[in-house]
């Protein structure tokens, strides 16, 4: 078919329009949402047993979930100081992992005065790249600082975050911290998500994103043992957020729990793949983890 003057001008326009489509597909395509595990909790199997000898991290690797090594002070600190024969053995542990990604818990010092926080900061990522060099690591609740929920008035946090920009530059992956705060107030959680990572993303450092959250909440009361059960998602509540922060443009998530996590009936939550917030990690992780 011979192409007229016409024609040709026309596909002159469209052409950079179809690029752009093709290009925005790729984009789509190759966007990877990865879920990390973080839970010392136990695993109910599918026929309905809590096995205590199964170790919950390696069990979840079947299902496209991946494994973090969360790294607490008393394991890298000695006396409120940078143990580097510490910190070596963590990394010397830690490269038999090479799939695991490492975030330290760096809570020490006074937040609003980063210069109790910093200098220590970056002498435990230069200790720990020192020994690991190829290493995936990242901070907890550092650059960006926790904003503990959503509140009137978070941007307040603009000028601390960015005293921490050293940090961000430092890091392999940004953490900001996404627990449910304000509990069951799915409103006020999208809009700390969208503060936290946004601030992330003022860094510039074109990092992954890779926010701490929780699958629950703690009651604002207390029960009857002085304990505030965990209130557990459903899956849809899990995957309204896994969703938002993959929208956001996340690259992924650390799902935390504490040891001391208790439900209603004082015992400690389980991963269950087949109902609830486990549920909705597996099939997220199933369908935007590739």
């Amino acid at each position: 078919m011979k192409l007229t003057g016409m024609n040709k001008n026309i596909l002159a326009l469209m052409l950079p329009l179809f690029l752009a489509l093709s290009v925005h597909a790729q984009e789509a395509a190759a966007k990877k949402f990865t879920i990390y595990v973080f839970l010392p909790w136990k695993v109910q199997t599918p026929d309905g047993k809590i096995d205590r000898s199964i170790k919950l991290t390696d069990y979840v690797v079947q299902f496209g979930l991946k494994p973090v090594k969360v790294i607490y002070e008393a394991a890298y600190l000695t006396n409120g100081k940078v143990d580097h024969e510490k910190i070596k053995a963590i990394a010397e542990a830690t490269q038999a992992e090479p799939d695991s990604i490492v975030s330290f818990d760096t809570e020490f010092g006074k937040r609003f005065y980063p210069q109790t926080v910093i200098p220590e900061v970056l002498e435990i990522l230069h200790s720990y790249r020192g020994e690991h060099p190829k290493a995936k690591v990242g901070v907890y609740a550092t650059a960006p600082q926790n904003t503990y929920g959503w509140k009137s008035g978070i941007e307040s946090y603009d000028g601390l975050n960015a005293k921490y920009k050293v940090v961000a530059e430092a890091v392999d992956f940004l953490s900001p911290v996404l627990y449910n705060y304000n509990r069951d107030d799915l409103d006020a959680w999208m809009k700390a998500a969208t503060y936290n990572v946004n601030a992330a993303k003022r860094y510039g450092t074109n990092k992954p994103i890779i926010p701490y959250i929780n699958p629950g909440y703690g009651t604002p009361t207390a029960d009857g043992n002085g304990s505030n059960p965990v209130i557990q998602f459903s899956e849809k509540e899990m995957t309204i957020r896994l969703q938002k922060l993959y929208d956001l443009g996340a690259s992924g998530c650390i799902v935390w729990g504490s040891s001391g996590d208790r439900d209603a009936n004082g015992k400690q939550p389980v991963f269950d793949a087949s109902t609830g917030w486990a549920k909705a990690l597996v099939g997220f992780a199933q369908t935007h983890g590739q």
